[in-house]
């Protein structure tokens, strides 16, 4: 690590828009380096990755795998093979009113951006936008979510140790605190935020100031439906493992299912057969392979849903790892919390 200290917000922003515009993020064969440059530091910190982690909210180190580094390792390759492609000048047809022009669409980098991560995939969702970054020609300032502070100071040694400052770098602290003043006294050419829709508003409103362009990625709810015709024992399997990967801490997670009365016996049957065979019969002690909730806030508001229905399958929490069983409620009002 750097002996020297972080510079301030403005110092760090200003250098890296001195940066991109002295051409140096252009090339071609500069963003490839650095889309390889970021692959082999992931590979030399990956089992630091799987350690921090874990050490955050208990992810096991295989799902860490599934959804974070080898989910990164995907989104490097597809860069890497299609950079070129996505680089080149394309031809296109001129409305006959213009004519004798020629149309073309050339894509150029944006610049200076800002990537806000969250914390239920800490190192995924926060990296894999500065893979778009960086094939896109742009410099980035990184943001980390707090609330996973051992894999914020993973990144941040993986990004001192590959890049400089005025390229890559990354802001430490609470969200709270850094970004208006981040966001309010600095334009940035764009924002990508993953988050919360509340927090997701507050974000677009202080970009308007400057008017910054935002990518907003925001939770919200989704259901799943199985109708009468659905193959049982597919629907089951699919929607056990996309509700409780990451315990169900996933934007994308089907937070409730629809599901046709004629078939709902057999399918609820199926769901508990599908969560035992992938978490075991206690799930709560099921280190390698059962995520913890991350931190104490949220594992109490999940708490208190359960009182918001009957309680079918599962239920059961510890305090102590902050775990809570793959659960099952039916008798749900469409106004209750948990909805």
């Amino acid at each position: 690590m750097p002996d020297n200290p972080m510079p301030s917000y403005e110092l760090v922003c200003n250098a890296q828009r001195t940066f991109f515009g002295a051409g140096h993020t252009f090339p071609y064969a500069f963003r490839k380096a650095q889309l390889k440059n970021l692959k082999r530091a992931v590979k030399e910190y990956e089992a630091d990755i799987e350690k921090a982690i874990f050490a955050d909210f208990g992810k096991p180190y295989m799902e860490t795998y599934v959804t974070e580094t080898g989910f990164l390792y995907a989104e490097i390759d597809a860069a890497l093979d299609n950079l070129k492609s996505w680089m080149r000048t394309e031809r296109v047809q001129t409305p006959l009113v213009l004519w004798p022009s020629q149309s073309k669409i050339i894509s150029q980098p944006k610049g200076v951006t800002l990537i806000i991560g969250p914390w239920n995939y800490p190192f995924q969702l926060l990296l894999a936008p500065l893979v778009a970054a960086i094939a896109a020609g742009n410099t980035a300032v990184l943001k980390p979510s707090e609330l996973t502070p051992h894999t914020a100071q993973v990144v941040e040694d993986i990004i001192s140790q590959t890049f400089d400052r005025e390229y890559i770098t990354v802001i430490q602290g609470a969200g709270t605190e850094v970004l208006p003043p981040l966001i309010t006294n600095f334009r940035f050419d764009h924002i990508f935020f993953t988050g919360s829709v509340p927090v997701g508003r507050k974000i677009a409103e202080m970009a308007a100031s400057q008017l910054s362009p935002v990518t907003l990625e925001l939770g919200g709810k989704s259901p799943g439906i199985v109708d009468a015709s659905a193959d049982i024992a597919v629907a089951a399997r699919r929607i056990a493992f996309g509700k409780w990967i990451n315990a169900g801490q996933t934007c994308v997670a089907p937070d409730y299912i629809l599901v046709h009365r004629s078939v709902e016996k057999a399918f609820m049957e199926a769901l508990k057969k599908n969560i035992n065979a992938f978490y075991g019969p206690d799930p709560l002690t099921n280190d390698e392979g059962y995520t913890g909730i991350i931190n104490k806030k949220r594992f109490e508001t999940l708490k208190s849903y359960l009182k918001q229905g009957t309680v079918i399958f599962g239920g059961k929490t510890d305090e102590d790892t902050l775990r809570m069983e793959p659960t099952l409620l039916t008798d749900v009002h469409l106004d209750s919390p948990v909805m």
